[in-house]
């Protein structure tokens, strides 16, 4: 963007899970009522925590789906520019990175008309009202009301927000009501923007992970088609229910990645599906073994030359001091992997999982030293050594709000 050219920018945020033809018109009124340059259509980069099982959409499919939906439609433009980042966002941080990174562009945020009663109760709704004009739509006898019109009074009183309302004629749908009919089968393809529903039928979104087949599975996580035969090489080697892991954990690899965007998601959903190659039932050494003898089948037998994922296979059951962040990714992630049965505190580890991966290896390796030490089983010194590295590296960093 050229740095000495003003521009005049307007961002439809959100979640997209999925988008729909509301989002769409928002964008075309905001279009209709100002000269803007362009609209923005920026997914909401919140973690995907929501997503273990699969009743709601992954962020890099969320994303995808905004691409198709936009295709064609004059002067609209995508940006990942909060899904890139880790964790979850927050629009007072976002547009305030925005200002600071592009000077010479005039901010629109565009919402419905009745987003500005909870605006109050958002993260920083002052830093939002100076950060950007609110470009609230509605149809005229929402933006007339007293009530709406006394509520735009007290965010312009309280923080300077500069509140412009244009015309919209909504629609009566939502992304909530999108998943449910979708799932009963009552939505069709033509109520949502070109290749939306298509891509939403072909990846199995909106559906559990348990009800979808292995081969639906492997669908959802985009799966090539060296890796399907990955997966029936294993299906000659492995127990169902061993399988059925694998493919969990091949899931939840592919959402940390997809989360922290520090992890190739190719190399997650191969080291994930792969993890346990080395597990099969005439295998002695399944307990403590079975990961260093999974990097070696891997090798010679599935052919994988890639060192990193090599490496992540070798150390996912144990971990190891100074792990790199794919083998973090699939030592959690065998963990926390969706088809778990019902472990201890694993909601809460799925939790720590989206927050800091590092608290994560932490929590999850003192939780299995504990288990191992109730059962009276071995505890590999590897696993005592890794604990006792993270837990040194966490009392390191810094408290949040800390003057340092």
């Amino acid at each position: 963007m050229n740095a000495t050219q003003e521009k005049h920018i307007a961002v439809v945020g959100g979640t997209f899970d999925p988008i729909h033809y509301g989002h769409i018109n928002l964008g075309r009124a905001a279009l209709s009522a100002l000269h803007l340059d362009e609209v923005w259509f920026m997914p909401s980069g919140s973690n995907n925590y929501r997503s273990d099982m699969g009743i709601r959409a992954e962020k890099h499919h969320r994303e995808a789906m905004v691409k198709m939906a936009i295709a064609g439609e004059e002067r609209f433009a995508f940006s990942d520019w909060e899904c890139a980042q880790p964790g979850s966002t927050y629009t007072s941080r976002t547009f305030a990175q925005l200002n600071a990174t592009f000077p010479e562009v005039t901010w629109y945020y565009v919402v419905g008309a009745d987003t500005l009663h909870s605006l109050k109760y958002w993260e920083e709704p002052e830093l939002i009202c100076n950060s950007v004009v609110l470009l609230a739509a509605g149809r005229g006898e929402q933006v007339t009301s007293g009530e709406l019109q006394a509520t735009a009074q007290t965010l312009r009183t309280n923080y300077g927000a500069d509140i412009r309302f244009i015309p919209w004629e909504d629609m009566p749908v939502s992304s909530t009501q999108v998943r449910a009919r979708y799932r009963e089968g009552s939505f069709a393809r033509e109520d949502l923007p070109p290749g939306v529903y298509d891509y939403m039928t072909s990846h199995h979104l909106y559906q559990s992970l348990e009800w979808l087949s292995d081969q639906e599975i492997l669908d959802r996580c985009d799966a090539t088609p060296e890796e399907r035969g990955y997966y029936e090489r294993l299906a000659t080697m492995l127990t169902p229910r061993r399988l059925r892991h694998c493919l969990g954990v091949m899931h939840m690899a592919m959402l940390l990645a997809d989360g922290y965007r520090n992890v190739s998601m190719e190399q997650a959903r191969l080291a994930g599906l792969l993890h346990d190659c080395g597990r099969t039932e005439n295998n002695a050494l399944n307990a403590l073994g079975h990961a260093p003898a999974g990097a070696q089948v891997a090798r010679r037998l599935f052919g994988v030359k890639d060192e990193s994922v090599l490496s992540a296979i070798r150390w996912h059951t144990t971990g190891r001091p100074g792990m790199t962040e794919l083998e973090k990714v699939i030592f959690v992630a065998d963990y926390i992997e969706p088809f778990r049965g019902h472990m201890l505190h694993l909601d809460k580890a799925r939790r720590i999982a989206y927050t800091d991966l590092n608290q994560a290896v932490t929590f999850m390796g003192e939780s299995t030293v504990r288990y191992l030490e109730s059962r009276g089983e071995d505890i590999d010194p590897i696993t005592l050594e890794t604990v006792n590295y993270y837990r040194g590296l966490l009392k390191k960093q810094p408290i949040p709000g800390q003057y340092q």
